[in-house]
């Protein structure tokens, strides 16, 4: 790799507002490397040849090999804005661009965040935490509007909204101005927003340049890959966000970059150069964040996916107590689930609300992995305890199943 030491990504807002230090639990610690036998190299790959089976490096070492595993990540996404190479325009996905980074977050008050995905809602309350202030743009109407539908971000965006962060949505940054320094961001209805520095937060884009050059067969969003990783050339594969991921549901190709993909994926190809063969059949996506102490977690696909991918679909949508709701410190919760109307598989579900939803929304990713019928939610085994988890007869995933059932059963009968 080239980078010396490596930033640990889902601890950058954390690091921002100094629950983490950067020296400490901020950085990924070489040892999840070599403690296990394996040699690390922090040298750069600049050419090979596949046919000879080996690769060069910067330093001018050359490593042959049997199999090769390209592993190579993803780098931020830069948008087409005028002035986006303007001082005060911060990255922060490597080390050497986080550093920079924090420093100028610990002199600079006013900020504008490009993106309102899962990374730059994180910034943005992170920024909001130390008192900075926060201004969020995103092209699309709503933040998180690639992975919950509008009912569930009108929610998101109200708590982001009351903790003081500026939502421009539906608009497109179209220019950074400034003389020596950033100091607004233009929309493209002609309004600016000033500031004193701008992070991205527009999403991550693969890493293929080497990859293009070894020779290796591409999209816009990764190296092709079948289900066991091998990409068109012998004896080489491809793994994590540097692959075109595509959707467990539907086959096609779907967004995937998340780290517990790409953890399944080493995991998996691991196994199969140990002598197994296990397929990889496409990513499920469960995927959680807090916000202002508000919890959003997903799995599957939306019902705006599902619509996109031409399946008809029956939705269910409850709200909920997080715990027992005679317990005076019970809070309220929403749940989704998105059924494929054709065979009533579960395929897809959204929660929200002021409580830890990881657990649930991992059950409901192997709900989905394992095809699940309406039925078979209803009639689940789930935990319960007046602290912990709704009463026995709201079970968030069973609740929001058992009334799909009883609508589905409605209509049998009308």
């Amino acid at each position: 790799r080239k980078e010396e030491r490596i930033a640990n990504h889902c601890s950058i807002p954390y690091i921002i507002d100094g629950s983490v230090p950067l020296e400490g639990g901020g950085l990924v610690s070489d040892g999840r490397i070599t403690n296990y036998g394996s040699r690390l190299i922090k040298e750069r790959v600049v050419s090979g040849d596949p046919e000879s089976k080996y690769v060069v490096t910067d330093a001018g070492n050359r490593f042959n090999y049997d199999k090769l595993i390209f592993a190579v990540g993803s780098q931020e996404v830069v948008p087409p804005v005028s002035g986006i190479d303007l001082p005060g325009v911060l990255k922060m996905r490597f080390i050497d661009d986080l550093r920079a980074s924090l420093r100028v977050i610990d002199e600079k008050r006013s900020f504008v965040v490009l993106g309102a995905g899962y990374v730059g809602l994180e910034i943005g309350a992170a920024l909001r935490r130390i008192g900075r202030d926060v201004t969020i743009v995103e092209m699309l109407p709503h933040v998180m509007g690639d992975r919950y539908d509008p009912e569930f971000t009108s929610r998101i965006e109200e708590v982001v909204e009351r903790e003081g962060v500026r939502l421009e949505l539906g608009k497109k940054a179209v220019r950074i101005g400034g003389g020596d320094w950033v100091e607004f961001v233009e929309l493209e209805n002609g309004d600016k927003v000033e500031t004193e520095a701008v992070l991205l937060a527009a999403g991550v884009a693969p890493r293929l340049d080497f990859a293009r050059k070894f020779g290796l067969e591409t999209a816009r969003d990764g190296i092709i890959v079948d289900e066991f990783f091998h990409t068109n050339l012998p004896d080489v594969y491809a793994i994590g966000d540097c692959i075109q991921t595509r959707s467990y549901t539907t086959g096609e190709p779907f967004p995937g970059k998340l780290g517990s993909n790409a953890a399944k994926m080493a995991r998996t190809l691991g196994m199969n150069f140990g002598g197994y063969e296990f397929a990889f059949e496409g990513v499920i996506n469960p995927a959680c964040t807090s916000v202002f102490g508000m919890q959003f977690c997903s799995a599957g696909l939306t019902e705006k996916d599902a619509v996109q991918e031409g399946i008809k679909v029956r939705t269910s949508k409850i709200e909920n107590t997080d715990i027992y709701d005679n317990m005076p410190q019970r809070k309220t919760v929403w749940v989704k689930l998105i059924f494929r109307e054709s065979d009533r598989q579960v395929i897809g579900g959204e929660l929200l609300g002021p409580m830890n939803f990881a657990g649930v929304s991992d059950c409901l990713g192997q709900l989905i992995y394992r095809k699940a019928t309406v039925e078979d939610i209803v009639r689940m085994d789930f935990s319960t305890h007046p602290e912990l988890t709704p009463n026995p007869a709201h079970a968030h995933l069973m609740f929001a199943a058992q009334k799909a059932f009883e609508e589905w059963q409605t209509r049998k009968h009308d």
